[in-house]
């Protein structure tokens, strides 16, 4: 689905005075599936999955605050608990008591809290299955690139004013395989610059402290998911490959993990067709 074709299906969602961009295939008697796109680009991340997925799942992504379609205040408080809360709400207000979910990369943290928030009986829909790819599930294994850093930085405001399109396009790159298509950074960019979104980055990058601080929290809530769990990982990755899957099967025992050999850190954009051969066997039971 191009670009153009993504933003026209969607819907907007108000959340706090915020609108937040949708999409929903609505498809009535499929069981749902929420994915949760990352850092820094959007639900289209999903858009090579979403045909298939779609032919068995009724499919709901949304652009997280601050990114993609959605609304991007500078002057909010970003968190990982917003974009949860977020998360809960659009799923009330489409009336769905019981989902499965892909996360990738921040949307894994996100996907973290939302466990927690399952283990303590607190969230407001049924977790059926969970499928994380990666992300930075851990803050010691966690190894930041350059932009990253700079973004986190106390001058990080001033670095976003440099942030165009060809230092994306360097950053993503640097961190996946040949796979990652022209027309996938040009999307990327464009959905950073809207709203001048590319002006806010260092205040989204922040979750990278919320990592730190709640670490426990959201590790733990990784050990103590009853539901079936699978990690998928592109293991060239330089953020969060092999290092961080070893690391994942040294405290969280018994979760499924699968390899994918010649990826990087966007699996579902370097090679959908890999990803859905080993995701749909995971999600069809």
């Amino acid at each position: 689905m191009e670009l153009s074709m993504w933003k026209n299906s969607g819907q907007l969602f108000e959340w706090k005075d915020h609108s937040i961009f949708v999409q929903d295939t609505a498809a009535a008697n499929k069981p749902v599936l929420l994915l949760i796109h990352g850092f820094p680009t959007s639900s289209y991340d999903f858009h090579l999955l979403w045909p298939e997925l779609a032919e068995t799942h009724r499919l709901i992504a949304f652009d997280m605050l601050g990114y993609g379609y959605s609304d991007k205040p500078r002057t909010w408080q970003h968190s990982i608990f917003n974009q949860a809360d977020i998360a809960e709400a659009l799923l009330k207000s489409k009336g769905v008591e019981e989902c499965s979910m892909i996360t990738h990369d921040v949307g894994d943290t996100v996907g973290q809290e939302l466990l927690a928030r399952h283990a303590e009986g607190k969230l407001s829909f049924r977790l059926r299955r969970v499928v994380m790819f990666n992300g930075g599930l851990f803050p010691e294994t966690h190894r930041a690139i350059l932009v990253q850093k700079l973004l986190l930085s106390p001058l990080g405001f001033v670095f976003t004013r440099f942030m165009k399109k060809e230092k994306l396009a360097a950053s993503l790159r640097s961190v996946c395989s040949e796979g990652l298509s022209d027309a996938d950074i040009d999307a990327a960019w464009t959905l950073m610059a809207h709203k001048k979104g590319n002006l806010c980055m260092h205040l989204l990058i922040q979750y990278m402290r919320e990592r730190r601080e709640n670490r426990d929290r959201w590790v733990q809530a990784l050990q103590k998911a009853d539901m079936p769990f699978a990690l998928i990982d592109g293991v060239e990755d330089p953020i969060s490959g092999e290092h961080m899957v070893q690391r994942f099967e040294e405290l969280v025992p018994g979760k499924q993990t699968i390899r994918l050999a010649g990826l990087g850190h966007y699996p579902h954009l370097e090679d959908a067709a890999k990803v859905l051969a080993v995701l749909k066997p995971l999600l069809a039971h």
